[in-house]
C-alpha cells in the first residue's frame, strides 16, 4: 500500500527551504514555525529552531495537522516557516494546502546498485558477463 505525504510549499518556497538549510550557509538563518491569525503580524508559534530540509518540512507538516484537527487552517489562521535575521522576520515560506503526493517505496541500495544502474546494468549480468568470460556458465 502506497503511502503519501502531504505538499504544503510549492516549487519555489521548496527552492528556498533547500537554500536556507544548506550546511555549509555561513551566517545561518534562523527558521521557526510561525503562525498567523487573520492578519499579516506573523509570531512563532513554536519557539523550537528548525533545522534541516526534511525536519523542517516535517515540523510544518505536524503544526498543520494540529491547526486542522482545531478547524483554525486555512480558515482561520495561516502557518509558515519563517525566516529570521536576529529577531527580524525577514520572510515566510507559507503552508498551502497543494494536496499529497506518493512516497516511493525504494529499497535501500549499496553505491555499487546506483552505478551500476546508471550504466543500465546490474550485479546479476555483471556476474554473468565475468563466469562467461571465464568460460564457465
Amino acid at each position: 500500500m502506497a503511502e503519501y505525504e502531504r505538499r504544503l510549499l510549492d516549487k519555489d518556497d521548496l527552492t528556498k527551504l533547500y537554500e536556507l538549510t544548506n550546511p555549509k550557509l555561513n551566517p545561518k538563518p534562523i527558521l521557526h514555525t510561525v503562525i498567523s491569525y487573520q492578519s499579516n503580524e506573523w509570531v512563532i508559534e513554536d519557539s523550537h529552531q528548525l533545522r534541516g530540509y526534511r525536519a523542517s518540512k516535517g515540523s510544518l507538516a505536524m503544526k498543520v495537522r494540529k491547526y486542522e484537527a482545531k478547524n483554525a487552517w486555512p480558515s482561520s489562521c495561516r502557518l509558515g516557516i519563517g525566516v529570521f535575521e536576529g529577531d527580524k522576520l525577514i520572510h515566510v515560506l507559507i503552508a498551502k494546502n497543494l494536496g499529497e503526493k506518493p512516497i516511493s517505496e525504494e529499497k535501500a541500495t549499496l553505491p555499487l546498485d546506483e552505478v551500476l544502474s546508471a550504466i543500465s546494468s546490474s550485479r546479476s549480468k555483471v556476474i554473468r558477463e565475468h563466469l562467461y568470460s571465464q568460460g564457465k556458465k
